[in-house]
């Protein structure tokens, strides 16, 4: 229950009331016999205790009926008063302050002189009415000041939820001001005149303000919107919907949230943040263990990486793990393949594009795989295959830290780290005209080589009793060992599709096994019945020997190098880049 103390000004004014109608002094007190109000020798004393001379309102209080007080000073209630026997008053009407059937406080009428005490005990009924009418008034007022503040309180309650939200909210009237906001909201168009009355149309333009209040006819309204009189950059994607009360649409509400939270929460629920680690990068060889321990170096870095691999050997994967592993983890890793989208439509995945820049373009405008990457990383997949008009775009990308969209007059800065894959031999590109030289050495900032597994052999039985795992589980076998004449099938095989393959003939095996252990029988029958040409002579493989032995001869100084390539009959440049593409640098 509200306190008569919240509404002491309005008791103060019904007290001073009274007594100017009927000249007599008027006291009010709350349930802890506090004074409230009063008038005469009485209007001094506010805020005083009456704990040691107010029995009569204890009474009253106790009981919550009405009492009238013929000889105060002499009746029994007065027998522990200090002024027993000597009470300056003459006569006293109280009534108790009723709200919900509970004494919240006592009225009376306090009568001085004698002349008032008789004409009180004369008319004593009518003022009996009269102080509950009066009393009745104050115990409204306190319902409303509950009211009140339950309002307030439900408000505040209200808007604590509302700042809890992790995406802007406000709300406008018909007329295009606004009337609520929150505190996201309020960060969002930080340097902005964001206030109640504030007209829409001063922060999202006066297209979109109308489009946005008119949503009453549309139904619904959602569109890209740059802030641009921000210092930072910021695109939101804002949304709009009628607030429909008994009476119709009388408002708007309004929501935004950073595009780039949105991939973030897009990639996090489909799986694209898959937490791969640099455990998952299988294998005990030298150059796994040496492979692994560049990723964690690099992996602090913001420069570009390129690896380089076949088909099949894990590249994304060790991409993913190096984001997850980099200051850029809890940002969107964006993986897009190259040689998956047709080339017409590369450069607006890419880049994106603006609304109505061409004819089927979505309305509001679409962002590419760049602005999604923001404050993450972008995997460019087979870029050796990317076409020659978008290398050179790429390359401005990488040079300025922006990008245009399709469509677009401004420039956007993109805070991306980008990682580039390709199974293609890029100097032959290169050479053929058909890869960008300026790319390649942006590109090739850190370059790592995953190699083939039939180049590391070694690995099988790890990589194995990893997927025999992970099948065990989906296939819910109970399979824990290979005989040794699987091994040595696995071992005899060229694996031209590396670990991907490799994958799919245990998952195939293991279908296909009925007891603990998995034998040569259950291999399918390109890997069980090996031909002749499976046991193929690659001149890479045998480049790359004869470049390892060379070195091991000459060693890895300049000097070195500069002997071994003479040996070789290239040039040192030339040397270098062999170096790197089979990850001997």
């Amino acid at each position: 229950m509200v306190e008569l103390m919240a509404v002491q000004d309005y008791a103060q004014q019904v007290a001073e009331a009274i007594s100017t109608v009927i000249n007599i002094d008027v006291e009010i007190a709350d349930r802890n016999l506090m004074r409230v109000a009063g008038t005469g020798r009485y209007g001094n004393c506010l805020g005083q205790s009456m704990a040691k001379e107010g029995f009569v309102y204890s009474e009253v209080l106790r009981t919550g009926k009405q009492l009238v007080i013929g000889e105060p000073g002499w009746h029994p209630l007065c027998a522990s008063c200090k002024h027993h026997g000597n009470c300056p008053e003459k006569y006293e009407v109280v009534s108790p302050i009723n709200v919900n059937g509970e004494a919240a406080g006592v009225i009376g009428l306090i009568c001085f002189s004698e002349p008032q005490a008789r004409l009180v005990e004369e008319r004593r009924d009518s003022y009996l009415v009269f102080l509950s009418k009066m009393a009745d008034t104050i115990g409204l007022k306190l319902k409303e000041q509950e009211l009140l503040n339950g309002l307030v309180s439900s408000n505040r309650y209200l808007n604590s939820i509302l700042d809890c939200l992790d995406e802007g909210i406000l709300t406008v009237d018909l007329e295009g001001k606004i009337l609520h906001y929150n505190r996201v909201m309020q960060r969002f168009f930080a340097g902005m005149p964001l206030e109640s009355g504030t007209e829409l149309s001063a922060l999202l333009g006066q297209k979109t303000a109308g489009e946005i209040l008119h949503v009453g006819e549309k139904g619904e309204f959602e569109r890209e919107v740059q802030l641009a009189a921000r210092q930072n950059r910021l695109q939101l994607l804002v949304r709009a919907l009628p607030v429909i009360t008994e009476g119709g649409v009388n408002s708007v509400a309004v929501t935004a949230r950073p595009l780039a939270e949105i991939s973030r929460m897009v990639n996090r629920l489909s799986g694209q943040d898959a937490n791969y680690t640099l455990e998952d990068i299988l294998g005990d060889s030298e150059s796994m263990r040496q492979l692994r321990e560049r990723a964690k170096i690099v992996a602090a870095s913001k420069s570009t990486i390129l690896i380089r691999g076949e088909s099949g050997t894990g590249k994304e994967m060790l991409a993913r793990a190096i984001h997850n592993l980099s200051p850029r983890s809890h940002g969107p890793f964006v993986a897009i393949n190259c040689t998956a989208i047709p080339e017409a439509l590369l450069e607006s995945e890419l880049f994106g594009y603006e609304d109505g820049a061409f004819t089927g373009a979505r309305k509001g405008g679409k962002l590419g795989k760049f602005e999604l990457a923001s404050k993450g990383t972008l995997f460019l997949d087979e870029i050796g295959d990317m076409p020659l008009f978008l290398q050179s775009k790429i390359l401005r990308v990488l040079q300025e830290r922006q990008i245009e969209r399709i469509g677009g007059l401004n420039p956007i800065p993109v805070d991306v780290r980008v990682i580039a894959a390709t199974h293609r031999d890029i100097e032959q590109l290169m050479a053929q005209g058909e890869f960008r030289e300026d790319l390649y050495y942006r590109i090739n900032v850190i370059p790592m080589q995953i190699m083939p597994l039939r180049e590391r052999k070694q690995d099988l039985d790890m990589i194995c009793s990893h997927f025999i795992h992970v099948y065990n589980l989906q296939l819910n076998k109970n399979v824990q060992s290979m005989s040794e004449a699987f091994r040595t099938q696995l071992g005899k095989y060229s694996w031209p599709g590396n670990v991907r393959e490799l994958q799919n003939v245990i998952e195939y095996a293991m279908n296909l096994a009925d007891g603990s252990s998995l034998d040569v029988q259950h291999l399918p029958a390109r890997v069980k019945m090996l031909r002749q040409e499976d046991r193929s002579y690659r001149l890479e493989d045998l480049e790359r020997e004869t470049i390892r032995l060379c070195l091991q001869e000459f060693g890895l100084t300049v000097q070195g190098k500069e002997r071994a390539a003479a040996a070789l009959g290239i040039g040192l440049a030339t040397l270098y880049r062999k170096l790197a593409r089979y990850g001997l640098a």
